[in-house]
């Protein structure tokens, strides 16, 4: 039998320990790091075709993983380290991006609201995924977009009230989307000595308090604020504190904190944290929701103890799987909804000042009975007043133009899904010039197409014009003309710009773009099923 291999950088029976704050938990079968968004929907996408279970890792800092090996994927995002600016208060960060850099970043550039992230365990998109807070801030007071990835394979931003739910919970913990990234929108400028002087204080304040004497994943439990106590505070009335299960010890100085002290197995936590939760509610009369993430194959009995949820194996009823994206065959996981449309494929960041997006306008069914009906739109949305992509000026609006990459564009690039051979490419401008091109491979044109010309596409493409955006729609049978019937149901895309002056911009974005840009390589653009 030959072995499976993930579609990305990846290390096979891999120790989770070794990336656990904790210092807990068993071997896993493929420890994934994915480096750009591209690979990480083929990851997601190869695992299901496999039935495989999934879980997410950010930095594992509030996570504990079971002890017994997990015979799945657990993807990380530590390679996904993109970020850039939009605006003077504006940044795009991937979702691998650890808290203390972005704090140190703004601190560097003077710009007040982040120094709270110094120091606080973890990266950026499990800290939107949990809506942390502490020292006054939270993630959900400074964020402005949130770009995911479903597990049905679309890249699309989701905005912050559709994100975050209240204290320490958002709905990303309901419907298994992944954080890919964040855009941040800071309050202001600042002297930078003076953000620097209030991150060591919090700095400071995290040693005083002994929060890195040992591996722990900070505090077990939410607070409880109808009670008017923190968690911390109940458990030292309720002389926890120092108490002991193996090698867990909870913290001396912050009873809400449970230290690995040496040789500590995720069952020592657990039963510990059990412990205190079934007397916070027994003898103080206040119920507590556990705050780390539980993630793996665990005896029910101490899930049911921590409150954690989980779902029954099918194989031992006496044990139960928590914190997956995906669960095993015979498993249920996340309910997902029958897919409705319009469906957006792909939707993010370009040219600083500007959103794109591709959306699959009705069925694969339906544009198979109805081939010249509008399938696939293509949309280039301008904050108001922004004016990034100049048109040609000397050209009517809505030309057909020749080397219109020579000015400001919009570009879109759509391939087969198989990482070669042929693809499309279409350049817009505000004004509804354009340009379409087919290749037979990287840069190499399709015959036929050699020389550009409307007339093989006026038929299946519509252009649209509006105050603030631009952009086109494709009809099915214009793209099964160059798709073998578009195959089995995958599309590969990528958005670029090209700006006067030589700015040039991706989205999706890449690890190690070449410089100068290079956009024609079909095998990084992100792929997706389409329904």
């Amino acid at each position: 039998m030959v072995p499976i291999t993930p579609p990305c950088h990846c290390f096979r029976d891999f120790p989770i320990s070794e990336k656990a704050y904790y210092g807990i938990g068993g071997d896993v079968r493929f420890f994934c790091t994915p480096s750009s968004v591209a690979e990480l929907g083929k990851l997601v996408s190869w695992v299901r075709s496999e039935g495989m279970p999934l879980a997410m890792l950010g930095l594992g800092s509030n996570m504990l993983f079971s002890d017994i090996n997990f015979p799945g994927v657990i993807l990380s995002t530590e390679r996904m380290l993109q970020f850039r600016q939009v605006s003077e208060l504006e940044f795009f960060f991937e979702a691998g991006v650890e808290n203390t850099v972005v704090a140190e970043t703004m601190q560097r550039l003077g710009i007040a609201g982040a120094a709270w992230l110094y120091r606080l365990p973890g990266r950026i998109g499990g800290t939107v995924r949990m809506n942390s807070r502490c020292f006054g801030g939270e993630i959900s007071s400074v964020a402005s977009a949130v770009q995911v990835l479903t597990l049905e394979g679309s890249l699309v931003m989701r905005r912050p009230e559709e994100v975050f739910l209240g204290y320490k919970h958002t709905s990303l913990m309901h419907t298994g989307e992944i954080v890919t990234g964040v855009m941040l929108r800071f309050p202001g400028k600042a002297d930078p000595d003076a953000i620097g002087a209030e991150m060591l204080d919090h700095e400071s304040e995290r040693l005083r308090k002994r929060h890195f004497d040992f591996p722990s994943c900070g505090s077990t439990f939410k607070n409880n604020h109808e009670c008017g106590k923190p968690s911390g505070m109940i458990f030292e009335e309720l002389g926890f504190s120092g108490a002991r299960e193996g090698g867990a010890v909870v913290g001396e100085h912050h009873a809400n904190f449970i230290f690995n002290t040496g040789g500590a197995s995720a069952c020592d936590v657990l039963k510990i944290a059990g412990n205190m939760r079934s007397a916070a509610l027994k003898e103080a009369g206040v119920k507590l929701e556990l705050e780390v993430e539980c993630t793996g194959l665990f005896p029910r009995n101490l899930l049911d103890a921590c409150g954690s949820p989980y779902q029954v194996d099918r194989d031992d009823s006496s044990k139960g799987w928590s914190g997956l994206l995906l669960y095993p065959n015979g498993v249920s996981g996340i309910k997902h909804a029958t897919a409705a449309f319009p469906r957006i494929l792909i939707e993010g960041p370009l040219a600083s000042a500007a959103r794109v997006s591709v959306t699959q306008l009705i069925s694969l069914h339906e544009a198979r009975l109805q081939p010249d009906k509008p399938f696939l739109s293509w949309s280039t949305a301008l904050k108001p007043g922004e004016h990034v992509f100049l048109p040609v000026p000397e050209a009517p609006r809505g030309a057909f133009i020749d080397g219109l990459w020579n000015y400001g564009v919009s570009e879109l690039f759509i391939g087969n899904g198989k990482d070669e051979g042929r693809y499309l490419e279409f350049e817009m401008t505000p004004a509804g010039q354009w340009v379409a091109l087919a290749f037979d491979g990287a840069r190499k044109r399709a015959e036929g197409y050699e020389v550009l010309t409307p007339e093989p596409w006026v038929d299946g493409l519509r252009l649209h014009t509006l105050e603030g955006s631009f952009g086109m729609s494709f009809s099915f049978s214009l793209l099964e003309k160059f798709f073998d019937g578009i195959g089995d149901g995958v599309l590969s895309l990528q958005c670029a710009s090209s700006i006067e002056g030589g700015t040039t911009d991706l989205f999706p974005s890449w690890h190690n773009a070449p410089v100068p840009a290079d956009f024609h390589c079909p095998e990084r653009f992100f792929s997706i099923a389409l329904s």
